[in-house]
């Protein structure tokens, strides 16, 4: 198996040949934008529906006191996704959100959307979700205004027409019964941007208080943001390592290999369940709030180039929640209703729902757009619920010398680091007594109209 690296990273401040170390990399830094990617869908009976616009409010309003409070640019990671209405700091605090709640349900137009949501007979995707929330967005957002002029102050008094909010929700609504599965509409539907340019652009202003672009990235963008926020209910987070199984692609070469200024290296593998594996250290346990660590063995996994991601049921997959919150604040109402939505968690259907539930986890990091088939590329995943591996360090995972079976340096890889690798290399060798490690130099054959390497 084959790991292309930059001389930077094999031998500059990370030191990885030094350290004998693999990096897992976090999702968003990998260089695909649609790395991850999993489309989700939302479908429910009206105790789910409720409660997804409960958690919506509850997360606004946070981040509406936010941008009193916080003398800095926020971000969507301020979206506190993982709060409930319990873990509300004072009671005063609590009354103040169901306060903002009973408003925004009492309004008639909001009860329509929730009977249209709650009878749709079609899944909807996110980006129909989107538009939805954009929908009700500036009606909860002066609801919670006009809450904290009452209660605080902190709000100039505005006029808010109540009766102009719900007419055109029920318009809206009327609007999307007509359109009913009709694909042609809902492609067009699927297409509508949810991202704000303005708020973008308005980003790279300095000379805009900082307090003037919370409040209008609260008002134009946190429907996208929130959706982007929420899917972390989901799945914990997961870190590759990535490697291909040929080393002769030019391209590849450049992209990863530092523009042929870089280095292959060679890494001897086993079998495990029928797949290439090797061992690597690692945490494997605690032991008085300290890490153990030990050697994992490590599958291999080859990528599914394909068009078509993974898609997944929001309302039953949320899996990184306790079951006494998921019961609390998704799958009761306030009258406590209980949804349909969380049967899975019954005693006869939890483990068939935890299989698929995996499944789908796994295969959301082993896909990419055929796009990228020209890799070849297999990985190695790292995670934990615990999140055991959010910081950095703790994804340098420390493979065994002896499983470095080679290092094949790149056409412009500079003499003087074809030498410091040897001299890194010649110094582990003595170490380990080993005298069988081989080097490799990438070449362009004429005669065959490719790359190939010869051992030096």
């Amino acid at each position: 198996m084959y790991r292309f690296r930059e001389i930077g990273d094999l031998l500059g401040k990370h030191e990885e040949l030094e350290n004998q170390e693999i990096y897992f990399s976090d999702i968003p830094s990998l260089n695909d934008p649609m790395e991850g990617f999993r489309e989700y869908f939302w479908s429910g009976d009206l105790v789910v529906w409720k409660n997804l616009l409960r958690h919506y409010l509850l997360c606004l309003e946070h981040v509406c006191l936010l941008a009193y409070l916080k003398d800095e640019l926020f971000t969507p990671e301020d979206i506190p996704v993982f709060l409930e209405e319990e873990k509300l700091p004072t009671e005063q605090y609590k009354q103040m959100f169901r306060e903002t709640c009973s408003r925004f349900f009492e309004i008639e137009g909001v009860n329509d959307y929730l009977e249209f949501l709650a009878s749709s007979s079609r899944k909807i995707s996110r980006e129909e979700l989107y538009i939805h929330l954009r929908s009700m967005h500036l009606l909860a957002f002066h609801i919670i205004s006009e809450i904290y002029r009452e209660h605080y102050g902190l709000q100039p008094e505005r006029s808010i027409s109540y009766s102009d909010h719900s007419s055109r929700l029920k318009q809206s609504v009327e609007g999307w019964r007509k359109i009913g599965n009709d694909e042609k509409n809902l492609r067009k539907i699927r297409a509508f941007p949810s991202r704000s340019i303005e708020l973008e652009l308005m980003k790279g202003h300095e000379s805009i208080p900082i307090a003037k672009r919370n409040w209008f990235a609260i008002i134009t963008d946190f429907p996208n943001d929130y959706l982007n926020e929420i899917v972390k209910l989901v799945y914990p987070e997961g870190y590759v390592a990535c490697f291909m199984d040929d080393y002769t692609n030019a391209a590849v070469w450049a992209h990863y290999g530092d523009r042929h200024r870089g280095v292959c290296l060679k890494f001897k593998t086993t079998e495990k369940n029928g797949c290439p594996a090797i061992d690597l250290r690692c945490i494997t346990g605690w032991k008085r709030s300290e890490p153990v660590y030990g050697y994992q063995t490590f599958s291999f996994r080859k990528i599914n180039y394909s068009n078509h991601f993974p898609s997944i049921d929001f309302f039953q997959s949320m899996g990184r929640l306790p079951v006494p919150q998921l019961s609390r604040q998704w799958y009761a109402d306030q009258d406590g209703n209980c949804s349909q939505c969380g049967n899975w968690m019954n005693r006869d259907t939890i483990e068939d729902w935890r299989k698929e539930y995996w499944g789908n986890y796994d295969r959301g990091f082993f896909i990419k757009l055929k796009d990228w088939e020209y890799e070849r590329e297999q990985r190695l995943l790292l995670s934990s619920a615990l999140d055991t591996y959010k910081e950095p360090e703790t994804r340098k995972l420390t493979y065994k010398f002896e499983d470095l079976e080679a290092i094949i340096f790149g056409m412009r890889t500079r003499v003087e680091d074809k030498v410091k690798v040897r001299e890194i290399i010649d110094s582990k060798c003595k170490e380990n007594n080993r005298n069988n490690f081989e080097f490799y130099q990438a070449d362009y054959s004429p005669p065959l109209g490719k790359m190939l390497i010869y051992k030096i």
